[in-house]
């Protein structure tokens, strides 16, 4: 934007709690804009309840939420930014509406619309469209180009945090958010292994029941996994959530937001944190603590949530 005067650009998290959480903070943070932000040189004005900023030369830059496919349309712009973009909830539709929507603001005279997605891969299930569309050599888009980096090249992360992340993310795992590569699956147990594991999707309409798992963490990361089970018992991972330093609030509204997509259902909670299962059940949620031992929990989830996928 500050190399073309005049350019009109929309940015979008997937979700209100997450601009706030994520995008205001960095655009007022030291390594960007500044706080405040209006008294950085290049910035005219910054309307932060309004969700844009201006820039000395003209340029105008949007921010808000994805929550639904819609919140995309509008007046014609020249760059879209997507961040996070596997958590948005519609986002196969939402991408459409990104993708037709950098038509030009018909204020600059050189033609720089596009459309640009940030992301750590997610598990590559049988239908991934960040996949599909960008790197599957069958169905990727010609125009688009990938730009990846690994963790260890973060400046600004520190080492100790770098050190955490390798001695907690292995195989798979490490894969995806140190290195940022699609690979079969996230987990942060078991590596995926064709010989007993399956990936296969559940025929529509064969889902019977939905439980929810929730493993607690901080410096190791926090999880949500959604299991849908059909009429054979045969048990099919959803969706997964994972996330190291997560806020209680954080995990909510993912819950919520799986419970949206697939359907409501017991949620099964590693039993460390009481006070948090509390706070899930004062938000609405159905949640109660594993009463088992963790061999048994090793065992179920090996059982019948890998081998029997």
């Amino acid at each position: 934007m500050l190399e073309n005067p005049g350019a009109v650009a929309y940015g979008f998290e997937p979700t209100y709690k997450m601009v706030r959480r994520i995008l205001i903070p960095t655009l007022e943070s030291k390594y960007l804009l500044g706080n405040p932000v209006g008294s950085n040189p290049l910035v005219l004005s910054y309307h932060r309840s309004d969700g844009y900023l201006q820039l000395i030369e003209g340029q105008t830059f949007w921010f808000g939420s994805l929550e639904e496919p819609e919140y995309a349309e509008g007046a014609n712009v020249d760059v879209i930014w997507i961040d996070e973009a596997q958590y948005i909830r519609r986002f196969a539709e939402s991408q459409d509406v990104a993708l037709r929507r950098p038509r030009g603001s018909g204020k600059l005279s050189l033609d720089i619309t596009q459309s640009i997605i940030t992301n750590s891969p997610p598990p590559l299930l049988p239908k991934c469209r960040l996949y599909d569309f960008y790197e599957n050599p069958k169905t990727r888009n010609p125009d688009s180009k990938v730009y990846r980096w690994s963790m260890l090249d973060n400046d600004y992360l520190s080492k100790q945090y770098k050190q955490e992340i390798l001695a907690t993310h292995y195989g798979s795992l490490a894969k995806r958010f140190i290195d940022g590569l699609f690979v079969p699956v996230g987990t942060g147990s078991f590596d995926f292994d064709s010989t007993i594991h399956e990936i296969t999707q559940a025929r529509e309409g064969s889902i019977r029941s939905i439980a929810y798992g929730v493993d607690f963490g901080w410096t190791n990361p926090s999880a949500i996994i959604a299991v849908g089970f059909d009429g054979d018992n045969r048990a099919f991972i959803l969706d997964e959530f994972y996330q190291n330093r997560c806020q209680t609030e954080t995990l909510i509204e993912e819950l919520k937001l799986m419970q949206e997509k697939h359907g409501e259902g017991k949620i099964i909670c590693d039993r460390s944190e009481p006070q948090t299962i509390d706070m899930f059940r004062r938000a609405g949620l159905n949640a109660g603590a594993d009463d088992s031992k963790l061999i048994h929990q090793v065992g179920v989830t090996q059982g019948s949530f890998l081998t029997q996928q």
